[in-house]
């Protein structure tokens, strides 16, 4: 017996989702309670075409965001900032067409989404940022209170893999499920979305947001 570990990944989120671009965060007054939130703003996108289990293995959407049309000599070409894809099933293939611009309506009757996004970089740090090491004491003259110490081994004679080092942190692809949805604004005729909580990603960074 074979287990089709493809099937798994196209069952897990099959429902689509949407292109936001993360603006800011801030506190509101939600159900009575001080919440911290963050606004995410709907950016312009269409679906450019169709994958289907025949042709490519798999279903899914291809997503354009931000359309641009370029003047070419042999004619009008049309180009996308980003172009991603996101995994849907037979019901949203019979429901949606190519060429339909995706609204924040897909996201009705939705309470909890999941994110997707690139943390911020902060670059080449040492161990008691990137792997929250204790470090030693700042006290009888020495200069070592943030190193890490001895990491060796006596046998074998090298320094086993898992040990906490001073490397390059941050921009990495993260992903954070269950995230609670909790309104929809509209300002200065932009749609923004309110999520709960922090998201990755920094100012104006582009973020994919999964229908659970």
């Amino acid at each position: 017996f074979v287990f089709n570990w493809s099937k798994l990944v196209i069952m897990a989120n099959t429902k689509g989702g949407l292109v936001v671009s993360k603006q800011e965060m801030t506190k509101m007054w939600i159900d009575d309670k001080f919440v911290a939130v963050t606004l995410v703003k709907l950016l312009p996108q269409e679906i450019v075409r169709f994958k289907t289990n025949e042709k490519d293995g798999y279903v899914s959407a291809v997503v354009g965001v931000e359309k641009k049309e370029l003047n070419k000599d042999k004619g009008q070409k049309v180009d996308y900032s980003m172009v991603t894809e996101f995994l849907v099933d037979e019901n949203f293939l019979s429901a949606h067409q190519a060429g339909e611009v995706l609204d924040v309506n897909l996201f009705d009757g939705v309470s909890t989404i999941s994110v997707t996004g690139q943390s911020k970089g902060k670059g080449f740090q040492g161990m008691v940022k990137r792997c929250n090491i204790k470090g030693w004491g700042a006290t009888h003259g020495h200069k070592f209170t943030r190193s890490g110490g001895s990491k060796g081994n006596r046998k074998p004679r090298r320094t086993m893999k898992g040990h906490p080092h001073a490397g390059h942190m941050g921009s990495e692809q993260k992903t954070i499920k269950r995230i609670p949805l909790l309104k929809v604004l509209e300002r200065e005729g932009e749609k923004l979305m309110v999520v709960k909580g922090s998201l990755p990603g920094a100012r104006n960074s582009k973020l994919k947001f999964f229908v659970e």
